[in-house]
């Protein structure tokens, strides 16, 4: 197994809900389980052994106690960086957080598993950058990864931290309600800034141009420009061996799906290096709103000055004098709706997203790049409860009953976008990834036609794959209506790479319409 290893293991279980119990014991003595005591109520840790059986992990020792699922992905000594979606404490629209964030129970196996690889040698760390104004603590407590700990410090030998990967978090300031930022650095070995330079996705983007809507502009340009293209990464990170990436089943507002690429934006230190979208509509070159609007760009001008400008009072003048503008709209509306990029023409996300899964793979623990990959991965996806619509913070919940696996994070992208019932020809940050290696550098996924899907008993390709399972989410609605699996005019099969250059045009603006659809009724439970 390696990281261009395209197989991808999907189990479609029965399990609708995660157990209560913590420490989440398995429901029954495995013969490679090294523990006493079981949880016979708790069926998510047997589910997510069965996905790792399913991909053929340590195939010969299945059964006995030799099992050891991630041999060849962890060797004792290794430090090895977990890395679960816990992106926010909680749910904007008081659904069910678990369509958010990732459950404790799907940890507890991993944790399990990698013990045993370890052998009793080495360091585990688990981590994430959560949104500026997530509250890590209180994720913690809430996805139950806290009692987890707890138990597990005092049964584990092998040394285990849990931080907050962030300098700085988001706190409520009385200005116009916008965050203010306090001190976190957690991270004992410290912070380093990553250059990717040339050899980044923003190379010929005028770097002025660059936002992200949290953050200063200058804050951004010091990052990038000059031909620096710099990532802030925590020095834990750098120093690992192994990442195990614990995505959710989820859909985005600017990429369409947060899966496995995605899941990686919770990893840099700071927000402020990451671009979201370029400023300006699409006949101007960015993608931050579709048609061109000087109200638009009057309120982005006053943004600026409220984001970075030292003097109170002109933030708060702007802030006035930009809730007027803004408003304006309910007189005389918008052509469209979108200003953050939060639309199927944004442009910019899938290129930082590219740029940190290069560092995330090809950085050494110095944060120098290199051609070859630098840590062994492997990938969980936990879509027992996915989310869709308005994700990736506030989407509905879907009772999904979803585990997948794999050993290549666009493979298993690709897989679970189609799942979902979307068209990866039609999402950037999956069908682009695919020729990733063939523009700015190292490959970050093979080629589409050697994915293998293990669902069941079944094996079959990626485009098979589409006739097969379908759980027909609903895209976040700037996305309804340009993502979705469509059939063939023949009435066979599905939307394949000739509909790339479409969507290409569509982005130039050529045929670029509001976007803004209203998606259909929430399925509540998927059946497969």
């Amino acid at each position: 197994m390696t990281f261009f290893d395209n197989r991808v293991a999907v189990n479609c279980t029965a399990s609708k809900d995660y157990p209560t119990a913590v420490p989440f014991h398995p429901p029954e003595r495995y013969p490679e389980y090294r523990g006493s005591e079981t949880d016979p109520g708790n069926a998510i840790y047997g589910e997510v052994r069965e996905t790792l059986r399913r991909l053929g992990l340590d195939a010969d020792n299945f059964g006995t106690p030799n099992w050891n699922p991630f041999r060849g992905i962890v060797r004792p000594g290794m430090t090895v960086f977990i890395k679960p979606n816990t992106v926010n404490h909680d749910h904007p629209g008081d659904e069910n957080i678990f369509s958010v964030i990732v459950h404790a129970s799907i940890l507890r196996p991993v944790l399990d598993y990698v013990c045993i690889a370890l052998g009793g040698r080495g360091k585990i760390i688990i981590g994430d950058s959560q949104i500026i104004f997530g509250e890590f603590d209180k994720a913690m407590h809430v996805s139950q990864i806290e009692g987890l700990l707890d138990w597990y410090r005092s049964n584990c030998p092998i040394p285990l931290e849990c931080f907050d990967l962030r300098v700085v978090r988001g706190t409520r300031s009385w200005l116009y309600g916008k965050w203010a930022r306090v001190p976190v650095e957690q991270d004992p070995e410290g912070y380093q800034a990553v250059d990717l330079g040339e050899k980044s996705c923003f190379v010929g983007i005028d770097p002025k141009r660059l936002r992200i809507a949290i953050a200063s502009y200058k804050n951004m340009y010091r990052y990038h420009s000059e031909g620096r293209h710099q990532y802030v990464f925590p020095r834990s990170f750098l120093q690992s061996d192994a990442v195990i990436s614990i995505p959710k089943l989820k859909t985005h507002r600017r990429t369409a799906v947060t899966l496995a690429l995605k899941n990686f934006m919770g990893i840099p230190a700071l927000k402020d290096c990451l671009p979201h979208f370029i400023t300006g509509s699409v006949a101007e070159g960015g993608d931050q709103y579709i048609h061109p609007s000087l109200r638009k760009r009057i309120c982005l001008y006053l943004h600026d000055i409220i984001q970075s400008s030292p003097y109170m009072p002109v933030k708060l003048l702007c802030a006035i004098v930009k809730r007027l503008v803004w408003d304006s709209h309910k007189i005389v509306p918008f052509k469209d709706d979108v200003y953050e990029a939060m639309w199927y023409g944004n442009d910019t996300l899938w290129r930082t997203l590219f740029d940190l899964n290069r560092i995330v793979f090809y950085a050494d623990k110095e944060g120098q790049i290199h051609d070859v990959p630098q840590r062994t991965f492997f990938c969980l996806v936990d879509g027992i409860i996915a989310g869709e619509k308005d994700g990736p913070v506030n989407p509905d919940p879907v009772h999904a009953g979803v585990l997948m696996a794999g050993f290549n994070p666009v493979s298993v992208d690709a897989v679970a976008t189609t799942l979902m019932g979307f068209d990866i020809d039609k999402i950037p940050l999956v069908y682009r990834a695919f020729d990733y290696g063939n523009t700015v550098g190292p490959h970050l996924g093979g080629r589409r036609s050697d994915i293998r899907v293990l669902d069941g008993g079944r094996t079959c390709d990626l485009e098979n794959y589409k006739q097969y399972r379908n759980l027909n989410f609903v895209p976040h609605p700037t996305w309804v209506g340009h993502v979705e699996l469509q059939p063939q005019s023949d009435g066979g099969g599905h939307g394949t790479r000739h509909r790339v250059p479409e969507a290409e045009k569509e982005l130039r603006g050529s045929r670029a319409g509001n976007g803004a659809v209203q998606g259909g009724p929430v399925p509540r439970e998927v059946g497969l």
